[in-house]
């Protein structure tokens, strides 16, 4: 069976991580890359087949798309287009009850899908400033809910986690249907999300697909490619549903 996961990004060159992680994890998914320079025909295309969506980081998401002026967002790098790519996607998800695994910027895309807000600044603090090589090393604790989706994933109640962002979800304008999961023990600030119910939709605000691939055996790596795996499994899992 040919499963194919549709990963949203800015370019090609964008999915590429976070392709090489799932298919370390789970080399019988196929990744299918959607990107704005896409005309709606090849997107329709590329989703041909899929079963699933993976959300990746990238540039801050528009205001407009959860009612805000802007006031801390990095104007100069929204990209419209990509907001517009993954809401639609988010919908055609949504329609299929497709397992989603959404990371960094992707969790508050997912929060803005849903009808929920985000903070447009918190500073510098979670923004790790590390070279490319060394983006996999942990930045901050996370503490995680040990009775969630997440929680059981990593077999742990606290972890340590990259970073790099500026935003983050709104815990007071929070989208429907999801729950916080996980926060940053020092200022409180969200670190994962997930959808009630049993479908597998899992938002978090690092970057496990930089510490799946890390050089360095470490408790951190294993708990990265277990998200992968779970998101894989849960993959596998509806499209072996007769509910699908």
């Amino acid at each position: 069976m040919n499963l194919r996961v549709a990963i949203t990004a800015g370019s090609e060159r964008g999915a590429a991580m976070y392709a090489e992680a799932l298919g370390a994890a789970a080399p019988d998914l196929t990744p299918c890359v959607l990107h704005p320079a896409y005309s709606p025909a090849a997107l329709e295309s590329e989703l041909a087949g899929a079963a699933a969506l993976l959300l990746t980081g990238g540039p801050d998401v528009h205001p407009e798309r959860y009612g805000d002026l802007p006031k801390g967002t990095e104007m100069e790098h929204v990209l419209p287009a990509r907001d517009a790519l993954e809401r639609w996607a988010l919908l055609h998800a949504d329609a299929r009850s497709w397992p989603v695994l959404a990371i960094c910027r992707g969790m508050q895309m997912l929060n803005v899908h849903r009808g929920g807000g985000l903070l447009q600044d918190i500073g510098q603090k979670h923004r790790d400033g590390r070279a490319q090589d060394e983006k996999w090393r942990p930045h901050h604790p996370v503490e995680v809910d040990s009775e969630s989706r997440l929680g059981a994933l990593i077999s742990t109640s606290r972890a340590e986690v990259n970073s790099r962002h500026h935003q983050a979800v709104d815990p007071a304008r929070l989208g429907s249907g999801l729950r916080v999961i996980a926060r940053c023990p020092s200022d409180g600030i969200v670190e994962s999300v997930e959808a009630e119910g049993p479908r597998f939709v899992l938002g978090v605000q690092w970057h496990p697909e930089n510490t799946a691939l890390a050089p360095e055996p470490c408790i951190e790596r294993e708990q990265a490619q277990a998200i992968f795996s779970g998101f894989a499994a849960a993959v596998r899992g509806f499209a072996e549903s007769p509910a699908k």
